[in-house]
């Protein structure tokens, strides 16, 4: 007899390769086509699992056992995504541009249906995630030293010549710094707090500050802002656990703390940077150019979303209608860079631009 693996144990290798191997997966051609390969990887581990998994099921191994509305929310998201595919007028193809089609986006609806179904919590997944934060870091750490582990960059160039050398920042397993920042800001926290929690787990320690430390040096702001915001909803969480009134007590004063930041921002703001945005934003002034010219992108999204706003312009469709593109002049090289928005930079948005107002809830 053949040997037959569950559902349940195909789901466990799956959510272990994805936590330990994609992070840390990057292609054959280094940052030059590192969004390609992160791509078919993803979906080349997750069509294999989806595969087996239907022949697991076929073979009556394991029942299903998906959330009921979350199921039902998936199946409608992903019908609507069809038919504004279907009806869209801009081509925009089943891959997608930047790998945000029709297709990524069943991928990524399967993937959570079927990690819905048969997935459930283990520790180790926290401590694959661990293993594969530390390894980024510290290949993020040699390149903030100067070096090329792993051959990442071209022949000559460096992270330090991020925006006069080439256009954008890259740092790390994951490519581009926004995206390192991102995958730093969720898993941190996460890696903190089972650390604190779990006696066995203190070594998260480690992962935590390295990736905090890649977010300080490598120029992650926005990732700062997200860990930021974790320390002020998990310092009081845990104080609360051990003693009610102090956890309160410490709850009470990041309000205070909170409003007289908010104050001085109000009376006096820096002349310039973000907090002087911030500023701004707090006197009802908002320009273009605010958040790296995100509210110029977000203006864009809406007025795309104003074009077409039942079933929008369909999957993968913002970089084909978006005419909005940024210059900027590089005076060390003589070189201007052109940057097309092809990107809404918001989940909502952007769901809001291609789905429409039916997509964007379902989402």
């Amino acid at each position: 007899m053949g040997m037959k693996i569950s559902p349940a144990c195909l789901t466990d290798k799956y959510i272990c390769l994805m936590l330990l191997v994609f992070p840390l997966w990057t292609g054959f051609e280094g940052y030059g086509n590192i969004t390609f390969w992160k791509f078919a990887f993803f979906a080349a581990v997750t069509g294999l699992w989806l595969a087996l998994l239907a022949i697991s099921a076929l073979a009556g191994r394991e029942r299903p056992r998906p959330d009921r509305p979350f199921a039902l929310l998936c199946a409608l998201l992903l019908a609507w995504a069809a038919l504004s595919y279907l009806v869209s007028p801009f081509s925009p193809g089943l891959m997608g541009r930047r790998y945000d089609g029709l297709l990524p986006l069943a991928l990524y609806v399967l993937a959570g249906l079927g990690c819905s179904a048969y997935g459930e919590f283990k520790w180790r997944y926290v401590n694959l995630l661990g293993v594969s934060v530390t390894l980024c870091c510290l290949v993020a750490a040699l390149q903030l030293a100067g070096f090329n582990p792993l051959w990442l960059y071209p022949e000559g160039f460096d992270f330090y010549g991020a925006g006069v050398d080439y256009n954008g920042a890259f740092l790390g397993t994951l490519g581009n710094t926004n995206i390192l920042g991102s995958f730093l800001a969720l898993s941190c926290p996460l890696l903190a707090f089972s650390a604190v929690k779990r006696r066995e787990s203190r070594w998260l320690l480690l992962p935590t500050v390295l990736g905090a430390a890649v977010c300080a040096l490598g120029g992650c702001e926005a990732a700062l802002v997200g860990l930021l915001g974790s320390v002020l909803v998990f310092v009081p969480y845990y104080v609360y656990q051990k003693k009610r009134r102090l956890g309160l007590a410490v709850l009470a004063l990041e309000a205070v703390a909170g409003l007289a930041a908010l104050l001085w921002l109000y009376l006096a703001a820096p002349e310039s940077g973000t907090l002087h945005e911030l500023g701004e934003l707090l006197h009802g002034r908002v320009e273009d150019s605010f958040g790296s010219s995100r509210v110029a992108i977000w203006r864009e999204a809406l007025r795309l979303f104003g074009e077409r706003p039942v079933l929008g312009g369909g999957p993968g469709s913002f970089a084909l209608r978006s005419t909005l593109e940024f210059t900027r002049y590089v005076p060390e090289t003589g070189l201007t860079f052109h940057t097309l928005a092809d990107s809404a930079h918001s989940e909502i948005l952007s769901a809001l631009t291609e789905l429409g107002v039916v997509g964007v809830a379902c989402y």
